[in-house]
């Protein structure tokens, strides 16, 4: 322990500590932009006619399709 001063142990404990804070902004930005996004296809979808459908991609490949039913029979859903 002589060899390790109080210095780099401070600047070993800032650092993990920004790095910890800077995750943390980043999955909350994260998460409020996935909300936003779901609650935009929420209300896309809601306003869809029976039978309608709607693929949404993003930027990176990913992409959801949803389709609306055309009767309101729940006997007839799947998955």
């Amino acid at each position: 322990m002589d060899n390790i001063s109080w210095g780099w142990v401070a600047a070993v404990v800032v650092g993990n500590l920004t790095a910890l804070a800077a995750l943390w902004i980043r999955a909350r930005w994260r998460a409020q932009a996935e909300k936003a996004r779901g609650d935009s296809l929420i209300a896309i979808a809601e306003a869809l006619p029976g039978g309608g459908r709607l693929r949404d991609q993003r930027s990176d490949g990913s992409c959801i399709t949803l389709s609306v039913p055309t009767n309101g029979h729940s006997g007839d859903r799947r998955g």
